[in-house]
């Protein structure tokens, strides 16, 4: 990963944060994406420190539309090419808010807001090939006894939430739609030498769940504990192998544990054409 350019983007705190410091470790150019915060100056001064030049922080809000376009902007008057993009950011949120787009939040920041930041950065990835798209998503979007019964399905109909919404109707939606744009997007730019795959990087301790209420941040340490949930940098080191692999990764969808990472099966809706065009064409209308 020597002088490998690479956009990490939540890269202030969890497992956004370990991957720019392993990527770092390996000597990799580092930009970290995240709000402008004080955590997000602060984590970039450490990492500066450490590091030198070889990080560098462009502040950007994935929730709007205009802080993802300024980012790309800022970007491009630095960097003439970029080698990887790894999609890290999340948030969790138990009641619907909108962003300053007036768009579902959960939806903007999570899926989105990555959809509309790969697009930007579509001639820099061409101008780093043979370049990689690691996009974070999860097994929670199928059911299962810990991440219950509800499955993830795209709801064309109410995309945000207005006629109903849930926590996890709206949180499986998200991650459904990042694995399906993954699809595609392996799809569209497999001839302009840019790879696609997103992960599920298994269960990791990280402070996602910091702002829910006390039964679900309760409910979330019983469950590491019992589970043996991976550190942050257990859990990124799923991504950075992805990135170094020499096999071809494209349009694959893979689970890690601390047994290791392996390729799997997502839903059967996230193999469906006619959807994965659909949502694509729904997605470019919302951000413009």
């Amino acid at each position: 990963m020597k002088d490998k350019i690479c956009i990490v983007t939540g890269a202030s705190s969890g497992l956004g944060k370990a991957a720019a410091k392993l990527l770092l470790q390996r000597e990799a150019i580092v930009v970290m994406l995240s709000r402008d915060k004080k955590r997000g100056k602060k984590e970039f001064r450490k990492f500066r420190k450490n590091y030198g030049k070889k990080v560098d922080w462009i502040p950007a809000d994935l929730s709007s539309l205009n802080s993802i376009e300024k980012f790309v902007e800022s970007f491009r008057q630095k960097y003439h090419k970029l080698n990887f993009l790894f999609n890290c950011a999340g948030i969790i949120l138990m009641k619907r808010q909108t962003t300053e787009d007036g768009l579902e939040a959960i939806f903007a920041t999570n899926y989105l807001g990555h959809f509309f930041l790969t697009n930007l950065l579509y001639e820099p990835l061409k101008a780093g090939s043979p370049s990689r798209v690691i996009t974070v998503s999860g097994r929670g979007h199928k059911s299962s006894l810990t991440e219950g019964i509800r499955q993830g399905t795209i709801d064309l109909s109410d995309l945000q939430g207005e006629k109903h919404f849930s926590f996890p109707k709206a949180s499986k939606q998200a991650v459904l739609a990042k694995i399906i744009f993954t699809y595609e997007l392996s799809r569209r730019w497999k001839k302009a030498g840019i790879e696609a795959c997103t992960v599920c990087p298994g269960l990791t301790r990280t402070n996602l769940v910091s702002s829910l209420p006390w039964y679900v941040r309760a409910y979330t340490a019983v469950r590491f504990f019992i589970a043996r949930a991976q550190t942050a940098e257990e859990g990124a080191g799923h991504l950075i192998q992805l990135a170094v692999t020499g096999e071809n990764i494209n349009g694959k969808y893979f689970e890690a544990s601390r047994k290791g990472l392996r390729e799997a099966s997502s839903s059967d809706e996230s193999y469906d054409l006619s959807l994965a065009k659909e949502l694509w064409k729904v997605s470019e209308e919302l951000v413009g």
